[in-house]
């Protein structure tokens, strides 16, 4: 199949958060009448549902899979399932680091969203940021 082709292809040569979550084969690309992509005529991609990966395991944990799940306009989202995937993007992310800074007092690097793409890998990386000013003090 074409798009698991493409989508293998992409993983090879970008970063995970570059993949797109979904490929929708077009025919050609709705134009408006002055010759532009036409955004709002174009598909919407089918949301592929999937297993719940994980359900979160204490309180920081949920609480970052509900602001995920909030972010992303979704009904929850798995501890163990890639944002990215889910089609998280820059501005999600800047969110995301702003209402740690304001719930937990910790300077969350945007950076670190990037390498902990999932809720468990967050949340042990917001543990150890949280420790370490603790510890700092």
């Amino acid at each position: 199949m074409l798009e698991t082709e493409l989508m293998s292809y992409l993983r090879q040569r970008l970063p995970a958060y570059m993949v797109p979550s979904a490929i929708v084969p077009l025919d050609a690309l709705p134009q408006t009448p002055n010759h532009k992509v036409d955004l709002n005529a174009l598909p919407a991609a089918e949301q592929r549902p999937g297993p719940r990966h994980g359900a979160p395991r204490d309180g920081l944990e949920r609480e970052l899979a509900d602001l995920w799940a909030r972010l992303l306009n979704r009904d929850e989202v798995g501890v163990h399932e890639d944002v990215f995937d889910l089609d998280a993007n820059s501005m999600h992310v800047m969110r995301l680091v702003a209402h740690v800074r304001t719930a937990y007092g910790t300077a969350l690097p945007a950076e670190d969203v990037f390498e902990y793409p999932t809720v468990a890998l967050l949340a042990a990386r917001l543990r150890e940021a949280m420790d370490a000013e603790d510890g700092g003090a």
